[in-house]
């Protein structure tokens, strides 16, 4: 019986290398079958890392150039070269050193920035340094500054009428509505 038991062990574990043998084989054929869609795909693989790479070290390397520009510029307004750089490559960060240092007398750096590709938001921030009233997306922002203005001069209808143009989903209305309860108080 133990011959039988042995010669049966011997034959399960040579059809369990057989098996083996036959996987790697196949496993063989397969990859030489498609040896050039895998090389193909690491070739993609690694050409996307190169690329990523190469894009945020462009993406750094321009953000610092910009921000070296505007502390330039900072410091020194009157110098072309890093107002040059700014406008280039970050016309929203100019437009952001226009605000900070906008004189209301002279608009012509105002306008220069309102003409470049900029945020509408900034744009419509110079707009309203210039006086202009906007009727986009400052407006609930430019109705409770009137409104406000208006209850220092004691014209609370007026005021009333003003809140009223800020949409009940608007994040002033809490403002607005404190403002007219208490009267600008």
């Amino acid at each position: 019986m133990a011959v039988k038991e042995n010669i049966d062990y011997i034959k399960s574990e040579i059809s369990s290398q057989e098996q083996f043998l036959e996987n790697a084989i196949k496993g063989e054929r397969f990859f030489r079958r498609n040896k050039k869609i895998f090389i193909t795909i690491i070739i993609i693989i690694i050409i996307a890392i190169i690329g990523y790479g190469i894009s945020n070290y462009i993406e750094e390397s321009t953000k610092s150039e910009t921000n070296k520009a505007y502390i330039s510029l900072i410091n020194d307004p009157n110098d072309s070269s890093a107002k040059e750089i700014l406008i280039a490559k970050n016309p929203s960060l100019y437009a952001l050193f226009v605000i900070k240092t906008a004189d209301l007398n002279s608009t012509a750096l105002i306008d220069e920035a309102i003409a470049l590709d900029i945020d509408p938001l900034l744009k419509e921030v110079l707009q309203n340094l210039k006086g202009h009233k906007s009727s986009k997306i400052l407006s609930n922002y430019n109705a409770l500054i009137d409104g406000y203005e208006l209850l220092k001069d004691d014209k609370i209808d007026a005021a009333k009428s003003e809140f009223a143009k800020i949409p009940l989903n608007s994040p002033l209305q809490p403002i607005a509505k404190n403002l007219e309860h208490y009267q600008g108080k």
